[in-house]
């Protein structure tokens, strides 16, 4: 895959910086509200949304944890890190999820048993319920923190994950890492920002919702890495569609560059999520029912 420098880095965060302030100004929204969960994606946004209030004082940005028990103390103490490097005083606060989520769950306890992924889920979307509240009393929109890899993984909750406006939504997750690393390298001069950065690089990514211990490569293709992970999607997402011969030539290079096992389960992984990525307008439509007249 392109490699980038950290200049190219720097004018992509640029970019993303001008493009939210444009479409704020555009739809007359006040403020910008994040879910800051310690981990780089957040934070990457943080720095964004940070960048956006600075140059536009009528803009707030506020930032949010919103933790269970199921977070580490490193991934809460990241998330503190980050609200106070890139939120101003009084424009960042922590509320701990843990007592409705299992309030929440008690109401389900006599119909199902609940699975780890469903409790994961549930988590994800008490988040989102308490992040739109909050954007709806300040007159903002929630920010969306799923990057490309994500998306085409389907590494994220439906209502739960996803928000507004996805600020490094184009991005594969290695390039997530680079243009962090960009910023901390060659952008940001205040100490508690670059810590901020720092932690969010180092830092283990993790699910924060309980579904599977150690990181979220553990569950995408363990032993490997996220470029690796990149590679394995882009190359197979650019021979969809091409002849079935050339298809399997270059689904044969990704056997010989990683193996079977893991190829076939990022490839899988992809295809089982599709049903995520459709965002067309999915059941019984308006004209196929001929007793009701088209809207239009």
């Amino acid at each position: 895959m392109m490699k980038l420098s950290e200049q190219q880095y720097i004018r992509i965060f640029e970019v993303m910086v001008n493009d939210l302030a444009s479409y704020l100004r555009k739809y007359n929204l006040k403020s910008m509200v994040l879910g800051v969960s310690g981990g780089i994606d957040s934070t990457l946004v943080a720095a964004v949304c940070y960048e956006v209030a600075k140059r536009n004082p009528d803009l707030q940005f506020y930032g949010v944890g919103l933790p269970c028990s199921t977070n580490s103390d490193e991934e809460n103490s990241s998330a503190t890190a980050t609200m106070k490097a890139f939120c101003k005083d009084g424009f960042y606060w922590t509320q701990n999820l843990q007592e409705v989520y299992e309030h929440v769950e008690k109401v389900y306890d006599n119909s199902f048993v609940s699975t780890p992924i469903s409790t994961g889920n549930l988590k994800a979307r008490l988040r989102m319920m308490y992040l739109y509240n909050v954007a709806g009393v300040f007159k903002g929109i929630v920010m969306d923190t799923d990057n490309l890899t994500e998306h085409y993984l389907g590494f994220y909750t439906i209502h739960g994950d996803q928000g507004d406006y996805k600020p490094i939504g184009s991005l594969w997750k290695h390039e997530v890492y680079e243009l962090t690393s960009a910023l901390y390298n060659s952008y940001f001069t205040d100490e508690a920002q670059r810590e901020a950065l720092h932690r969010a690089l180092v830092i283990t990514p993790t699910d924060g919702n309980g579904v599977q211990a150690g990181s979220d490569m553990a569950q995408i293709a363990p032993g490997h890495t996220y470029e690796e992970v990149d590679d394995i999607l882009a190359t197979y997402l650019s021979a969809v569609g091409k002849h079935p011969e050339e298809f399997q030539i270059e689904k044969q290079s990704l056997y010989e560059k990683y193996d079977v096992e893991t190829v076939d389960r990022v490839i899988s992984r992809h295809i089982g999520s599709a049903f995520k990525r459709n965002t067309n307008f999915v059941g019984t439509k308006r004209e196929d029912m001929p007793e009701i007249r088209p809207i239009f």
